[in-house]
Formats: structure tokens, sequence, C-alpha cells
């Protein structure tokens, strides 16, 4: 979407916003089903709180002071709490991605102010620290289990993509969206792959399934990112909608 210009339409928004209140359930209820409910939770919500409360206004305060004397302070403060809250949730037996989500939501703001710390941001993620975690969920699968397990990955990926058609399509009618965008909405949020590997691999991590049952589920989890992708972009994508000149204008840099 946002390579072609589709993240700028309110059919764009839409879908990333309805996105971001799926992903945001399905962490929070990932957190409280995993957690330990001992004082380390205790500690971990006493700290957490008042962290990512106080967060925006301390960021902005450490910006304001900091600029010019450090390189990079908003980002070397965000990646400071990001890992202190994730390590806290990881001794609470909880899982770190739920205070990354929540520290990513009360710094939107934060982000908002500055379109070079997110592209900043977005190179450090997508080009350093996604590829790890997907090269380790990619080394446990078990390539004789995808065969063995051909029907059973099938049968997943088919209840995944049914139970989200039966879900979305209807509330694109009832929303008066287009035939054809109520379709691409529908396929783009059948898709599924960070949360649902992190669910897989908390639960091999912590011995609740074994590998072979981890390569069916992550098997089933990339699969129902690509198939619904592809067939979206093919047949149902929206005519790309032109960037905004001002948002043009902003992303490019002052020395071109």
């Amino acid at each position: 979407m946002v390579e072609t210009g589709l993240n700028e339409t309110d059919l764009g928004k839409v879908i990333l916003a309805a996105c971001f209140v799926n992903d945001l359930g399905t962490v929070v209820l990932l957190g409280v089903l995993v957690a330990n409910y001992d004082l380390w939770l205790v500690l971990f919500l006493a700290v957490s709180i008042p962290v990512l409360a106080l967060f925006p206004k301390v960021a902005r305060w450490f910006s304001d002071n900091m600029s010019g004397r450090v390189s990079e302070p908003e980002i070397k403060l965000l990646f400071l709490a990001l890992l202190f809250l994730g390590g806290l949730a990881v001794a609470a037996g909880s899982e770190a991605v739920l205070p990354a989500y929540l520290l990513g939501m009360v710094a939107a703001g934060l982000l908002v102010r500055d379109r070079v710390m997110v592209q900043r941001l977005r190179a450090m993620a997508f080009g350093l620290l996604t590829p790890f975690f997907f090269i380790r969920a990619g080394t446990l699968i078990l390539l004789s289990a995808v065969a063995s397990s051909a029907g059973v990955i099938i049968l997943f990926l088919g209840v995944k993509l049914a139970t989200k058609f039966i879900s979305v399509h209807p509330l694109t009618q009832v929303f008066a969206f287009g035939r054809r965008e109520g379709m691409y909405t529908t396929l783009l949020m059948s898709t599924g792959l960070t949360f649902g590997t992190i669910s897989a691999l908390f639960g091999l991590n912590h011995g609740i399934i074994d590998r072979e049952q981890y390569t069916v589920l992550v098997t089933a989890v990339i699969l129902s990112a690509v198939v619904p992708t592809l067939i979206a972009q093919a047949f149902f994508q929206p005519q790309p909608a032109a960037v905004p000149a001002e948002t043009l204008l902003e992303e490019v840099s002052p020395d071109v």
C-alpha cells in the first residue's frame, strides 16, 4: 500500500487502522494468556504504566535538550525504553512484543513530528532487526514435516482464510465498500505473519508445541501472508492513488 500510495487514501487508512486494532487485541490477549501471575508481573505493570504514560513528555524534553549534543537522541531513548520494558516482560513470563506495541502507540505523536526519524527507524527495523527474527524462526522449520503434514497445513490455511473472510467481508458490505475495495480489504485482513510467527515461536520455546507442530503452524502462517496478498494485488487492487505533493516534498532530502 505504501508503494502504490494507497496508504494515503481513506481506504488504505481504514485497512491499516483495522490491522492495528486486530494486532493490538492479539498481542494483549497473548500477553494475558502466557503471563506468570506473580510478583514479576506486578513489577512489570507497576513500572510499565508510568513509563508509557510519561514517555511522550520525557521524549520531547530529551529531544529538545539533547539535540545537537548526542547523535539521534530520540532513537536511543526509544530503544532504551524498548529493551527495558521488553526485559521486564520476559522476566514476567509475558511477551516482549506487548510493551513494544504499546510503546509504539504512545510514541506515535513523537514520530509524526519527525518523518526522518520514522525513515531511520524503518531502515533499522526492516534492514537489521526483522531479518534476524525471521531467520531464527525459519531455521526451526522441519522441511520433512512440511511434506508429511501438507494436508494439515492446507486445512489450517483454509480455516484461517475462511474465518477471516466470513468475519470481514460482510462488514465491508455493511459499510458500503465497493465490490473491488471490499474484496481487497478482506484479502489483506486475511493475511498474518508476524504475530502468528511470534505465537508459534513462544509455544515452541515454552514446550507447549513441538517442532513438527511449530512447522505446521508457521508454514500455514507464511502461506496466509503470501496467498491473499498475491490474489489481492493481481485481481482486486484499487487504482493507485496519487501521493499528495506536500508528502513528497517532506520526504525529499534538503540536499537534493
